[in-house]
């Protein structure tokens, strides 16, 4: 008999999805998947974000880290958290005291996170990080493109931002997901003219960019 589980280790979720450190990374950067931890302590409760907690001093219970911090954990391998989210409120260390103190071996998956992740970005239809044949060859309005596999992982990281809703990326972050060495996308690009017309800064946000709206609807369509 199987016991229900409310989550589940983040290392045995990795093995029964086959999936990399990296590719759990990009997921992770890209707020495809949100991981978890239990804490327990003295923490101030909130139930709502915009609303002052009250003290609870012997708390425990699984909490959510922000998209930032769950990177940071995974890239340090521990890391210093102040506050976490929990049923849409917020838990937080006590001002003056001690953060919480996050391994990566601690980190946990929900099962209802689980169960969206397999059923929707696992999907044989949903986009990938590993997805970015489509930005090997293409067309748009009329023009032909051909990337390299680097290239078209760039474009591909972008493409997933923009369709999960975060189409704004910084240049350091699409070369780390393009597993580039480059100090600048210029430089990643430097043998493709045409990039420049899909792939645009953003206005009032330097260093960031985004994929040429046209681009994304394209290939929304066809995936």
């Amino acid at each position: 008999m199987l016991i229900p589980r409310e989550y589940f280790t983040l290392q045995e979720v990795l093995v029964d999805w086959g999936i990399s450190g990296s590719e759990l990374g990009y997921v992770v950067e890209t707020g495809q998947l949100a991981l978890s931890v239990r804490v327990y302590g003295s923490f101030v409760v909130a139930d709502r974000k915009d609303r002052p907690g009250r003290p609870n001093l012997d708390f425990e219970g699984v909490v959510d880290l922000e998209r930032r911090d769950a990177m940071r954990v995974l890239r340090k391998q521990a890391c210093s958290v102040s506050s976490f989210v929990q049923d849409g409120g917020k838990v937080a260390t006590f001002e003056g005291n001690r953060d919480w103190v996050v391994y990566r071996d601690a980190l946990l998956v929900r099962a209802a996170e689980r169960e969206h992740f397999e059923a929707i970005i696992m999907a044989a239809d949903a986009p990938h990080a590993n997805d970015y044949d489509r930005f090997l060859s293409f067309d748009l309005n009329g023009q032909h493109y051909l990337f390299t596999d680097m290239q078209a992982r760039a474009l591909n990281y972008l493409f997933i931002c923009a369709i999960t809703g975060d189409p704004e990326q910084r240049g350091a972050q699409i070369l780390t997901a393009a597993g580039s060495a480059s100090l600048k996308l210029s430089y990643l690009f430097s043998s493709r003219k045409g990039w420049r017309d899909i792939i645009h800064p953003v206005s009032g946000r330097r260093g960031y960019y985004m994929l040429e709206p046209s681009l994304v609807v394209t290939m929304r369509v066809g995936t």
